[in-house]
Formats: C-alpha cells, structure tokens, sequence
C-alpha cells in the first residue's frame, strides 16, 4: 500500500530536521491536519525555532506551517535579562553594514522582542531578524517594521552628501575617491593607504539616508 501524500511531506520533515545541527529533533513533534503542518514541542533557542521552521516550509511547499515550538533554554545556561538582550542587540545592529538602526526601536519583555519603526527596504527588515534570531536570551519575535520607501533620496542628495562628509573626515582624501549611485546604490572605487579608511568609506556609504546597498570596489596600496 503506498504511503498517503501527508504521510510523505510528514517524513520528509523529520528527515529535514534530524539533518540539521542547529535543531534538536528528539524534542519535535510533527503532525499534519487538514493540510497544515504543526510543529510541537520545544527547541534550545529562539534561532532553533527558526531553523525548523525553514526546513518544514522548505519540504513542505504546498502546506502552511504554524510553527508551535517553545524555547527553552538549557538549564546550565545563565539567565539573559531582558535589559542585556536589548543593548546586545542595539550593539549588533550598529556592526551590521546590512542595516540602519536609526529608525529602529528595539523593545524586550521576558524574551519576547518587538521591532517597530521603519526601514529603507526589505532587505534591512530580514537582516534585522536575523539578527535578533541569533541573540543570546531571544525567545521570541515581533518584527513590525515597516518599509518607508518614501526614506530613498534621489541619487544627486546621496552623491552630494557623500561628497560633504568625505571632506569632513580627516582619514579620507575625496580626490582619490570615485563616488557612483544609481537608484540607491552606491559605487565607490579608487585607492586608498590602509584598509581602516577603506572600511570608514564604506561605513560612511552604508550609514548614509536612501542608501541600499554599497559596492566597494575601493584597492589598498
């Protein structure tokens, strides 16, 4: 007798999940009813959560997925407050070149952490989320950031602005810089002493309102 469809997607599921290190299977329940998959049970870490509910959407395509898993942290693992979980993830946004924090309010209750504001495009809203997914603590997410295309400013104002702050800095020589935007996208190129300057360059880019995206093609030498 073959087996039915859903016992099929069922297994593919477990297959998925037990593959993954990230995940620990022997706590995951999986059922299907009526064209949704449940997963059950719990998880070590808010970013476990996410890494299963990836692989059951990914062999589970024509399905929808209600992800049910709770995070529960290993019992060696010191408590993260609530106020540390914040400045950690404000600290990371501020490394991250794939997103400006500025508009981005970060707020935590027993684990639970809920973004709003406003990003420039999506691509800052799902990198936002990976952040907040891998922090220490994080039990759950509420991502309610909004993009606001309306933050692009045409191409001049970025270039110009580019051009003043370049000229502010005393570690950049705007003469050897070749400065590029198109459609929010900035090319820079040239060459520059040291790679600390080139990443000031970059981060000046990244940091910059309307920006996307930044391509740094700038040599050392």
């Amino acid at each position: 007798m073959k087996p039915l469809p859903e016992e099929i997607i069922k297994k593919n599921i477990i297959n998925r999940l037990t593959n993954n290190d990230a995940v620990n299977i022997n706590h995951i329940f999986v059922s299907i009813t009526d064209g949704v998959v449940h997963l059950q049970g719990h998880v070590p870490s808010y970013s476990a959560k996410i890494e299963a509910l990836r692989d059951a959407t990914e062999a589970a395509r024509d399905f929808n997925v209600v992800n049910d898993l709770q995070v529960n942290f290993q019992p060696h693992q010191p408590p993260v407050s609530d106020t540390e979980i914040r400045d950690n993830i404000k600290k990371y946004f501020k490394w991250q070149k794939s997103i400006n924090p500025m508009h981005v309010e970060v707020e935590v209750d027993k684990g639970k952490v809920v973004l709003t504001g406003h990003v420039s495009n999506e691509s800052e809203s799902i990198a936002a989320e990976k952040i907040v997914s891998s922090t220490k603590g994080v039990i759950d997410l509420d991502n309610r950031l909004q993009v606001n295309p309306k933050m692009i400013s045409n191409d001049q104002h970025i270039q110009q602005t580019l051009k003043d702050a370049f000229e502010k800095s005393a570690l950049i020589d705007e003469n050897k810089i070749i400065t590029e935007v198109e459609k929010g996208t900035v090319y820079i190129s040239g060459c520059v002493a040291n790679d600390p300057i080139r990443k000031e360059i970059e981060d000046q880019a990244m940091h910059t309102k309307g920006v996307n995206k930044v391509v740094n093609e700038i040599t050392v030498g």
